[in-house]
Order: structure tokens, then sequence, then C-alpha cells
């Protein structure tokens, strides 16, 4: 990974002091990490480019790490909106160019993306797809190695009649030229010629040349009632897709809503518009309403049937949740004493035996001021988030450890659970009762809603009216409706197939990490639609199963210690809350694209008053 000017970033790992900024703040959208200035930065990892001063943090160096580059493994620089047509997008030769395919004429207007070194272009909707991969003679992908230092290759094409277009005939002539190879094969193509060859063919009927593809079979009981059976037609399996049997045809259709259907949608984006400026708008006015011009409601039965079974493995491993991790316990079994935030620092966690402390304690003296949880018999200690995410204690709705406290021999205090839908379990009726704590948050429950407490429950979310098609939402497994904001090719891709997790974000950033970002209110998925040659805009009404939801608060949240949570499987989902921290939006963002499945395409108009 490379600074603007291809200098190779150094890894110096994790600063303890703040005195540098990461230079993503100059990039679209700022910093990944929410730096804004310096005196923000301990604790994160930095990437740095002595030469010329520049810094990242790892969320903008992974981001940059993953962006598109030219055919010669350079970095491309966002050069803005162009205000001329002086220049071409070099995804024609790439597969086609995406802007042109959408209809527009020139490049006038559209964001360019560039490297100066090879002369080399990009629109902004070819540069946010995957080139087209090219291959060898037998249809391997092609690798870039970058510019040889070696004259240990030779460009194969120097031995057909086409001929090499460098004029690569024997080795010794391939210094310092840029090298694209096929391991399996051992074959190496020179850029110019690399260029020149077509993309490989992407669609699987045609890679598997000739073997007729199967119907899938259709499992009936799954599909809703209001579909349109009738509509359904056979496609290829698209990305995203994971059928149980290889060559398999998917069924999909596209059904435009007309009247109250349409009127419904409309209600929708109404009722969660919030006219607030973020610096995702990157300058831009704030609309005043969303005018919905078109919405197709999407049957794409493969993508159901994943979103399906997915949905109920989370409800299995939200009742399992619910059973398990009654108490924090050390290796040998003993309970854990809460002993609460320590005034002295002459303790180490042990967590370090074990992977590492997950608050970097290292040594004794460092654990002044945190919560220390201990057993006495074992001589053993764990820091907050080490009891948290390594001896299966449940946590209140913020994230922090709930301590039992024993039978309570007065009733001063309430379960707050009496004050959600469900209500307290025990009527709140709380003298003799078992009291499970967070002194942090002022956070009770009895000892019956203990047991079945599995974190954060939605009960305010702002899309809960929607009633269009609303008897396949699910409240156990915490289902919902969220938007996602994107282009219309996007939106293409994603419907006849399915969201990747891997770019999924990307063109939102990754403040949580690499994942699927979706919103309660349609004005923050506004921000990242993109306009298309008819002037209208994407956003894609989704269903979402959130399971069990990690709830975080933080302006900067540790990124890592978030994504560790959900991959310990404890939680299948977070809640960035923005509109608490930073009087924005809440942010939804789930990691398995099997638990979103994108029920409506509605095309909409900005309308400023």
């Amino acid at each position: 990974m490379t600074c603007t000017k291809n200098h190779v970033l150094a890894n110096l790992g994790t600063t303890k002091d703040n005195g540098w900024c990461c230079d993503g703040r100059q990039q679209p959208g700022g910093c990944r990490s929410g730096l804004t200035d310096f005196h923000q930065s301990s604790g994160l990892r930095r990437f740095r480019c002595e030469a010329c001063d520049f810094d990242f943090c790892e969320e903008c160096y992974l981001e940059q790490l993953n962006s598109r580059r030219c055919r010669n493994g350079h970095l491309l620089v966002s050069l803005g909106t162009s205000r001329d047509d002086g220049w071409g997008c070099d995804g024609k030769s790439e597969g086609g160019c995406r802007s042109k395919e959408q209809g527009f004429k020139t490049t006038k207007g559209l964001p360019r993306f560039r490297c100066n070194a090879c002369d080399y272009d990009l629109c902004d909707r070819c540069y946010s797809s995957p080139p087209a991969p090219k291959g060898c003679n037998k249809g391997h992908k092609l690798r870039s190695l970058g510019l040889t230092r070696d004259t240990g290759w030779v460009c194969d094409m120097g031995g057909t009649p086409d001929g090499c277009k460098r004029n690569i005939e024997k080795f010794k002539e391939s210094k310092g030229i840029f090298r694209f190879h096929c391991e399996v094969c051992d074959f190496d193509l020179c850029d110019k010629c690399f260029e020149a060859r077509p993309c490989l063919e992407t669609n699987k009927e045609t890679e598997r040349r000739g073997v007729p593809a199967r119907c899938m079979e259709v499992n009936h009981s799954i599909i809703p009632s209001y579909w349109d059976k009738s509509r359904l037609e056979d496609i290829p399996m698209e990305k995203g897709l994971n059928p149980n049997e290889e060559n398999t045809m998917n069924k999909f259709a596209k059904i435009e809503l007309k009247g109250s259907d349409l009127e419904a949608i409309q209600k929708l984006f109404d009722s969660t518009y919030k006219k607030v400026y973020t610096r995702d708008r990157k300058g831009a006015k704030v609309p005043d309403r969303l005018k919905i011009v078109r919405v197709e409601r999407i049957q794409n039965l493969q993508n159901w049937a994943e979103f399906r079974s997915r949905q109920q493995e989370v409800l299995e491993e939200i009742k399992k949740l619910k059973d398990a991790g009654e108490k924090g316990v050390c290796k040998n079994g003993h309970e854990l004493e809460p002993l609460g935030t320590t005034q002295d620092n002459g303790w180490g966690c042990d967590g370090r035996a074990d992977g590492g402390c997950l608050s970097g304690i290292t040594d004794f003296h460092q654990t002044k001021g945190m919560n220390r949880f201990r057993c006495q018999k074992c001589d053993f200690d764990y820091c907050d988030k080490c009891y948290i995410l390594r001896t299966g204690a449940k946590l209140c709705m913020k994230g922090h450890p709930l301590v039992p406290l024993g039978t309570t021999k007065d009733n001063g205090w309430g379960c707050d659970n009496h004050s959600t839908k469900e209500g307290c379990l025990r009527a709140n009726k709380t003298k003799g009762i078992d009291r499970y704590r967070c002194e942090q948050c002022d956070y009770d429950l009895c000892d019956k809603c203990y047991q079945t407490h599995i974190g954060h429950v939605l009960n305010n979310i702002k899309t809960d009216q929607m009633d269009l098609h609303s008897e396949e939402s699910d409240k156990d497994s915490n289902t919902v409706w969220l938007f996602h904001g994107t282009s219309t090719e996007a939106a293409t891709l994603i419907t006849r197939g399915d969201f990747l997790v891997d770019k999924a974000g990307s063109n939102a950033g990754t403040l949580y990490g690499r994942g699927i970002y979706l919103a309660e209110s349609c004005s923050k998925s506004d921000e990242y639609s993109r306009e298309n040659a008819d002037g209208h805009r994407c956003i894609l009404l989704c269903r979402a199963t959130l399971g069990n939801i990690l709830y975080n608060d933080e302006v900067s949240p540790n990124i890592d210690c978030l994504l560790r949570q959900i991959r310990d499987k404890r939680y299948h989902s977070l809640l960035g809350d923005r509109e608490k921290c930073r009087r924005t939006f809440r942010e939804f963002v789930v990691y398995d694209d099997d638990q979103v499945y994108p029920e409506f395409a509605v095309w909409y108009e900005r309308v400023y008053e």
C-alpha cells in the first residue's frame, strides 16, 4: 500500500501518543475512523510515509488497500467532478464504461479517478465496480505482479501470429515492464498485451461452456403468499448467491407497484425523512423531501430461501444465548467476583495468557480505573472487556456486563424490562428476587428477565409503521425494515444476485468495519445514492434480520473490539447510535449478506422547496 506519490507506507503499529492525524480526513467522506484533527489518534494503528509526512489510520489504510487501482497497480486519485469532457474513461476496455451504459454521452460532470503515471482514468461508476477479469489461454485469471525488476520472464504473446505489443520475444527484454501472470500455467503478458486482451466471460452458463443449466427445485412452502408466481423466470445464479447444486438457474421477477402499495412506500419515506446535514453529503444541499417515481418489488427465490434459512439459524442462536451465560467464571469454573473500578494498579489481567488482554494490558501497573473481576481461590483476574468476551456473561443494552448482586431484601429497585413492550416477567415485584445490575448505566434486571435477556431489543425503530407485506416480519429475530442507498447499477446487481459484504460499505466508509450499512431513515440512505441518466436515484428497502444487536454510542469506536464480539457469534449485527453521539442518524450494520433481503427497489427524485 502506498501514499499518493506511490511511496510504500510503513506499519508503525498501535500508537500510544496522539501527536499525529490521519490524512484520510482530506478525502471525500473524511477519515473512516472519524478523526478530524490531531490529539485524537491515541491507541489507533498508524501507517506512515516519512518522505511525504503522510499518515493513515488502519481503517483508511484498509479501504485504500481494497480500492480500485490502474492496470499496473497504482492507486487511483480522486480529481473530483470534471468540468470538461477532455478525457475518456478507460473502463471501455475493461468490459465497457458503466456511465455510457447508463446513457451518459460524455465524461463532463462525472467524478474522475486518475493515475498520472499510466495516463489512466475511470469514471465514478467504473471506479466503484470491480473490473472484469482477464485470463490466460485456459481461462485462469491473470494477476498483476507490478513493475518487474528482473528479466526472468517473457511475454507469451511473442510466439503467436499477433506478436507481443512491446515486441518482447526473448528473456532480458522484459526488465522494467509491468507483468501479468498465471501461476497455474506459468503464462505471462506484458501490460500492452494485457490491455488488448478480451475480458473473461463471467456468466456461469458460459463458463461451463455448453453444459445446460438445471432449473432449481422450488420449495413452495417458503414462497410468500403475495408473490406473483406466474411472473417468475429462470435467470443465471448471480454473484452472492450460494445454490446447493452447481449450474442451477434461479427464479426471479420484478413487479412494479401501483396505487395504494406505491402510496404506502411514499408514506414510509415521508415519515422517516429527517432533514439533517452530515459530512457524507460532501457539501451538497439537503433536500426537503424525496418524491418516489417508481417502485419494483423483487422476487428473487434463491436469495429469499437463503434469507429465511439464516433467519431460522439466528432464532436458534438467540435461544442458545438466552439459555447460557448466567455467570462469569474463571478457567477452573469458579465464579468471578466483581470488585468494581479499581483505584490502584497492582494487578494484571490474566487475559494476557489467552491471546492477549482485550483492553491492551500487557503487565501490572496499567489497570488503574478499570473494572476488575476476580477469583480469589485461583488468584485470577479479568478486566471488564475480557470478562465480557471470554466468560459468556450477559450484557446490558450498551455492552457492559450484568453483575449478579444476589437476592435483595428490599424493593428499592425496579426491573428495567418493566418499561419495555414485553414488560417485566415478575411484574416488577423485586423484593426477595435475584438482581443483575450494570452500575455504569444504572440498569437492573430481575432473575427471570435476565434468563431471557440477549441484549439490545428494538422497540422504537422509525420503520415500524410499515405494514405492506409485514406478515413475513419476525420480532423474535429482530427482523425489521431498513433502507440502503446505492446506485442504479449496484441495485441491479444486488437485486438479481445479493449483497457482497467485502464490497458493501465501500461507498459509505467503514466506521464499523466491512458490512452492509442500513438506516431507519431514508434521508440517511439518500446520502449514498447516485443520480442516473434520467435524474433519478435509488434506495433499496430491505428486510434485515438483526438478531442480537451490539449497541455502540462512541464517537470513535474501537473497530477491532466490536468485530471481535461479532465474530464470537454473541451478536448478529451492530447499531451505531450516531443520533445520540453526533445528533445525526442511527446506523445498522449486518456482516452476513444472508441476513438482508432487498425487497423493494425505489427510484425517486430529490425535492427542494
